[in-house]
């Protein structure tokens, strides 16, 4: 099958490109040809995977205006014909699914603005998602919540949008024991003296960074440490009991030497790390608002139910060591081959019922 991929850019960074590069190698461990429409690469990562890349950079444009040109360009250029499947994972109208990982103004809503249309960038935003959500056959969206927000913000029906929780790449997140967790441990401080949490996030505000910290503030600095991983941290006090590490490229060694990873954010319409820490088999703190939280067992973390400091903190002060037990992706259908079977099946029903 010759396949089209569409996104802002193929790198690493959050979660909808871990998904495309999730998705690179799926398909390509299907045996499929896969072709790559961005406007920016990382030529070094790019390299690693077996597709064939499409770049479309109007070099001279500001960060924002680049991506509605690009945007632009793909809705009155691509051609979905020329492929037997095109899917993209940005607001475009021109491909034959939609892959969503959240819906704009509900983003924009949760983060505290009344209006979620004020600002020009928003209703901008909101348009080009509008005109995707009406004229795809078929969306997937990346959460039960998500499509909620779908039906609630578009006029959408409710058949054509199918959950697809997105996959974890099993053979890089697995969890480690023995020497090499060791020194994981023994690099980061981790200790069996204290409970230490990671939080890994690229977007402190939204996912509650603040109060995470005000909590961390009042907890025991003997009996409970805090790993914050990712974006820098700026313009805020870290307690005593509170370390940053820098954006670290392969969480999977970290996720197993923690005791639990924490993501009490505000909106999260799914959470991919969530998913990748409980196949490292550590359990999870997470808010309501975190998508990944309609997966979650009772033996494998806690959801609270907002993010406020004070409810934090009281349920950092009831956790206690455990470990999940292995094979979480598998047994809740993540497995890429899974999601790409998925994938093909719904659009070939959404075809067949056009």
């Amino acid at each position: 099958m010759k396949v089209a991929i569409i996104h802002n850019q193929l790198s690493s960074g959050g979660g909808m490109e871990s998904y495309m590069l999730a998705l690179l190698r799926g398909f390509a461990a299907a045996g499929d040809e896969v072709h790559v429409h961005t406007y920016e690469v990382d030529r070094r990562l790019a390299g690693r995977y077996p597709c064939t890349v499409h770049r479309r950079n109007p070099f001279l444009l500001p960060r924002r205006l680049k991506k509605y040109w690009f945007l632009h360009h793909c809705n009155s250029r691509f051609d979905p014909r020329a492929y037997d499947l095109s899917l993209s994972l940005t607001r475009t109208a021109c491909q034959d699914m939609a892959v969503i990982g959240g819906i704009h103004p509900a983003s924009v809503a949760r983060a505290g603005w009344r209006n979620p249309y004020r600002r020009l960038h928003d209703r901008v935003e909101s348009a080009f998602e509008a005109r995707m959500l009406t004229r795809v056959p078929c969306i997937l969206a990346h959460s039960n919540s998500i499509r909620e927000d779908i039906l609630r913000y578009y006029p959408v029906a409710r058949e054509k949008v199918r959950i697809a929780y997105p996959p974890v790449d099993t053979e890089r997140f697995r969890e480690i024991k023995g020497p090499e967790r060791d020194a994981v441990c023994r690099r980061y401080g981790i200790t069996d003296q204290a409970l230490t949490l990671l939080f890994p996030s690229l977007g402190h505000r939204r996912k509650g960074l603040h109060s995470l910290l005000t909590a961390f503030d009042r907890l025991d600095a003997d009996r409970f440490r805090l790993l914050v991983a990712g974006e820098a941290v700026r313009g805020v006090h870290l307690p005593e009991n509170v370390r940053y590490i820098g954006y670290i490229e392969n969480l999977s060694s970290l996720y197993s030497a923690v005791d639990y990873v924490v993501l009490p954010s505000s909106y999260e319409p799914f959470g991919l790390v969530v998913a990748e820490a409980l196949q490292c088999g550590t359990p999870v703190l997470i808010s309501r608002g975190v998508g990944a939280a309609e997966l979650l067992a009772a033996d494998e973390g806690v959801v609270v139910a907002d993010n406020r400091p004070a409810t934090l903190e009281a349920a950092i002060r009831r956790l206690h060591r455990m470990r999940v037990r292995p094979e979480f992706a598998r047994r809740n259908g993540l497995d890429i081959g899974q999601h790409i079977e998925i994938i093909k099946q719904f659009a070939r029903e959404r075809c067949n019922r056009s």
